[in-house]
């Protein structure tokens, strides 16, 4: 047979038909099943079970009431060049049995609520490295929730919820409703009210002043945080700073912090202040600890008896 020389530049439609590519595999120890839509996925779904979505749109309509694991590209443009990013449209409602259930790597549109009925409890969940369109609600008996270096753009209330943990995030609305045990840590607040009681605030960055803080102070502990004016009437209030963000960072669009900022390395644990403090901070690019389709290079192959060499570079992520 001839051969012929061809230059191929290689997207995600090389590996498959358009159809095969918005596929969501759904996984366990018996193997992978395929479906279509991410609600029929949910539904079909068996408690453990991994959901695994590829980049493009999907619509959510039911609610997750088992252990599931959903496991999406990323929520990042910029890191999602050869896969696209998975955008889910609507909003996640997590019911009672989701126990140890995990949310990664997605563009939600909408909002997540625990949503529990009068006696039901919901302990230990995961949601991280989520880009979030609306409020995140929990519920009065949901317990040991982790929300982790996720950009949501409403508020998060947690109905008196105990044993929760907001890390390393970027939140535009509130927080509010939050009792004890409840711990937030190394987040970036923009614009944002409070309402709260027994709660921890340590090394985050506040972009609004300390006027916008409310609730029970005598409970709350803020420790090793920045504001953009100070606060007096907080009971406990511990080696916290006062900054702009001019002071913080290089721009608004990067929250790193500056090397001359007093809150580099101002940190309880000697690192810096919001996102990129503690031993494991923002991951750059936001991508799951998944594989993950890194590029796509252009090469010139050629075909012999039909075949054609192709290559590609997967890698798996850093958690």
């Amino acid at each position: 047979m001839k051969t012929t020389i061809l230059t191929v530049v290689l997207t995600m439609a090389s590996f498959a038909c358009v159809q095969a590519q918005t596929m969501i595999a759904v996984q366990n120890d018996a193997g992978s099943t395929f479906y279509a839509s991410l609600d029929t996925a949910i539904v079909k779904a068996h408690a453990g079970d991994y959901i695994y979505l590829p980049g493009g749109n999907f619509t959510i309509t039911k609610p997750i009431d088992k252990k599931l694991h959903i496991v999406g590209v990323g929520h990042n443009p910029d890191s999602c060049v050869a896969t696209r990013i998975t955008q889910v449209s609507g909003s996640f409602t997590i019911k009672k049995g989701s126990d140890h259930g995990t949310m990664t790597g997605m563009k939600i549109g909408g909002g997540i609520t625990f949503s529990l009925s009068t006696g039901e409890s919901l302990n230990y969940f995961s949601i991280e490295r989520c880009n979030i369109g609306s409020d995140v609600n929990l519920a009065t008996k949901s317990s040991q929730i982790l929300i982790s270096e996720c950009v949501i753009y409403g508020s998060v209330s947690g109905s008196s919820s105990q044993g929760f943990l907001l890390t390393k995030c970027i939140i535009s609305g509130g927080v509010n409703g939050f009792s004890a045990n409840s711990f937030a840590d190394n987040n970036v607040f923009l614009n944002t009210s409070f309402s709260y009681s027994g709660c921890f605030f340590r090394n985050n960055i506040f972009l609004c002043s300390g006027s916008s803080l409310s609730g029970s102070n005598i409970t709350t502990v803020f420790q090793n945080n920045s504001f953009t004016s100070a606060v007096s009437s907080l009971y406990n209030w511990h080696n916290n700073i006062v900054a702009s963000s001019s002071d913080l960072f290089k721009n608004s669009q990067d929250y790193h912090v500056l090397p001359t900022s007093t809150a580099h390395n101002a940190g309880t644990d000697g690192t810096d202040l919001g996102i990129y403090g503690t031993s494991s901070p923002w991951k750059e690019g936001s991508l799951p600890g998944n594989p993950h389709v890194q590029k796509v290079q252009s090469k010139t192959v050629s075909t012999i008896d039909g075949k054609l060499e192709v290559k590609t570079n997967i890698a798996a992520q850093d958690y």
